[in-house]
């Protein structure tokens, strides 16, 4: 269900659905892209809450959001001044970088997080920009009849503005997507942590799974076959399947 809340003045818009102990996803950035397969299946057991990041799509900018760091402290407000309470935190590429700066601020009250393909570790790859929407549609997925299935459904000219400003904001929020302060504090982090990759991420190399796992005391690590930059889209039954056996284990 789409709803609006305001937090810090911002009417932030957000999905929500499901029923359980609460998990809010941070979104990369494609920006809000809908109820997806995975969220369907996570949402038989649990609640999940699914916000637009202030900057993104039809949520209003905030000029007190410049940086990464920045929009992790408005998510702490968000989980206080929504009454969150406990929640496990699930965070994809920019938002899993989002999710790791929100889990070493102080009174943030995680159940677990769990990171996809996060950024933020090391600085961007210097690679050849893709050619087209096409050709970087095709690099975000090993499989590529996912592709084909994305790039079958057409963006009118309303939906390539609000893609246009989502990869704006998070070209503006990221910089390099690099926090060379996030690994020291992250190794301070107890919070039991699932890092989760696709082997042929092409936007996040697979290579830094290792570097994530190894930086969190309490983490575990699945890496899986035969897919790219978004395991939770490309292989939704069984990312949430081992998601879903994680989050079991702390409740």
């Amino acid at each position: 269900m789409l709803t609006e809340l305001s937090v810090q003045g911002i009417p932030t818009r957000m999905l929500r659905g499901g029923s359980g102990p609460r998990v809010l996803f941070l979104h990369g950035a494609a920006g809000l892209t809908g109820w997806s397969e995975f969220f369907r299946l996570l949402s038989r057991t649990h609640e999940i809450w699914f916000p637009e990041h202030p900057g993104f799509g039809l949520t209003p900018a905030s000029p007190a959001i410049a940086t990464t760091a920045e929009l992790a402290a408005y998510y702490r407000e968000f989980v206080r001044e929504a009454r969150l309470g406990e929640f496990h935190l699930i965070g994809s590429s920019f938002g899993g970088w989002l999710g790791a700066e929100l889990a070493i601020l102080d009174d943030v009250p995680l159940r677990s997080m769990t990171l996809i393909g996060p950024a933020g570790l090391r600085p961007r790859l210097a690679t050849t920009p893709p050619a087209n929407e096409e050709e970087f549609v095709r690099r975000l997925y090993w499989d590529q009849t996912v592709a084909d299935r994305v790039l079958a459904e057409p963006l009118d000219e309303d939906e390539r503005q609000v893609q246009k400003r989502n990869r704006s904001a998070t070209g503006r929020l990221g910089g390099s997507f690099h926090n060379p302060e996030l690994e020291p504090a992250l190794r301070r982090v107890t919070t039991p942590a699932l890092v989760l990759w696709g082997e042929y991420d092409q936007l996040v190399p697979a290579e830094q799974a290792q570097l994530w796992h190894s930086c969190l005391h309490r983490s575990e690590l699945s890496v899986f076959p035969r897919c790219g930059h978004l395991p939770h889209f490309e292989q939704p039954a069984t990312v949430a399947s081992r998601v879903e056996e994680f989050l079991s284990l702390h409740r």
